[in-house]
């Protein structure tokens, strides 16, 4: 069981198969091609409330990466395809409801992929890549004791 969200989606992506060897961090891409991070993203929390107080909620959040860059085609296409290919595997496990550990209390329903693999900005020697992502998930409704 993962202490937080943010910890749960830092051990699920990490098993990811596609990752290159290359620095793996939270709220910080390194400046040097491989890295990777991930990174909350400002949402409103909540999509529905029910009766007893339980709640299906929203973690959005951007997954990046430092790639190697060049004006070279292939070079692009490599780049591009990893982020095709990461986006697959996140819907795939999503639909095989293999998901992120997540704190007591909460259960991952899904990953939903909102925007794909873009590239936001590049030097001649890296490029800062990202995909917009959105993690649903179930949270049990407070406990509370009577007095």
């Amino acid at each position: 069981m993962a202490k937080s969200i943010i910890e749960g989606l830092s051990n699920y992506f990490v098993q990811c198969p596609f990752l290159k060897d290359g620095a793996f961090q939270v709220n910080a891409l390194g400046g040097k091609p491989v890295a990777y991070d991930i990174e909350p993203v400002v949402t409103s929390l909540v999509i529905r409330t029910y009766v007893d107080g339980s709640t299906v909620r929203q973690y959005q959040f951007n997954f990046k990466s430092r790639e190697a860059y060049s004006m070279d085609r292939i070079v692009a296409i490599q780049n591009e395809s990893f982020y095709e290919d990461l986006c697959n595997w996140m819907e795939e496990h999503s639909i095989l409801g293999d998901l992120p550990e997540m704190p007591e209390g909460c259960e991952a329903r899904a990953i939903n992929v909102l925007a794909p693999g873009l590239m936001f900005d590049a030097t001649m020697e890296s490029a800062h890549y990202q995909v917009q992502l959105q993690l649903q998930y179930f949270k049990e409704a407070p406990k509370y004791e009577k007095f």
